[in-house]
């Protein structure tokens, strides 16, 4: 028969909603956390580019869409061409004859 000090403690557990204390980790601190996972997904804006690009596909008179990324490698190569640094033409490359 159960002690009446396990029997206040099971009683516990039942109306809080707690786990014993056996000195074992169980992770109930993480899972007791809110998710967070809808918020973090939120703070991330979904990209326009294929949006961008299926307009361009279906309405021809559409402005041409170009990422900040696709402007930042153009505006680079441009910059290395002008300065003679760009990358050479097809079949004129340095282990060629």
């Amino acid at each position: 028969m159960a002690s009446r000090a396990a029997r206040i403690a099971a009683a516990a557990r039942e109306i809080f909603g707690t786990l014993p204390n056996r000195g074992v980790r169980t992770g109930m601190q993480f899972l007791k956390k809110p998710l967070t996972g809808a918020y973090e997904a939120r703070y991330y804006m979904e990209p326009i580019e294929p949006y961008a690009r299926k307009a361009q596909r279906y309405c021809p008179h559409f402005p041409i869409y170009t990422s900040d990324l696709q402007e930042r490698r153009s505006n680079k190569l441009r910059i290395l061409r002008q300065r003679g640094k760009g990358p050479p033409k097809k079949g004129s490359g340095k282990r060629s004859k």
